[in-house]
């Protein structure tokens, strides 16, 4: 049983929450790339200064942040996949549809998780 659609006024609400966080996401992984940037350039330039080359843990570590950077930076470019697929449906009118069962999802679902795709019922039934 397919619901009806949510009206044009609530999309346009919608619409300006996604856009908000994806705005919001896009500053976060500016900030990120503006520090790995920063943080690999305060080595280069510590080294330059040294006679002693780094300690290997030092050089671990470096490691694991540049890593652990590439890898929040990964994660906020596919949630701005989310999003920008989330407008999509908002275009064509399929936001706030459950893509399992159909139903409407939720308003307060919508407005903590804008980029969903399905009601919680279906979520908790195929979680992937």
């Amino acid at each position: 049983m397919t619901a009806k659609k949510l009206t044009k006024k609530r999309l346009a609400e919608y619409e300006k929450i996604v856009l908000k966080l994806r705005e919001k996401t896009i500053e976060d992984m500016d900030a990120i790339k503006e520090t790995s940037i920063n943080d690999s350039g305060n080595l280069d330039s510590t080294a330059r200064d040294s006679n002693y080359a780094y300690h290997m843990a030092d050089v671990g570590t470096d490691s694991q942040e540049r890593e652990k950077s590439f890898l929040w930076y990964t994660r906020e470019n596919k949630f701005i996949r989310y999003l920008d697929e989330a407008l999509d449906r908002i275009k064509d009118g399929t936001f706030g549809l459950c893509k399992v069962c159909g139903e409407l999802i939720p308003h307060a679902r919508l407005k903590e998780v804008p980029h969903t795709t399905q009601c919680i019922n279906c979520k908790n039934e195929n979680p992937s």
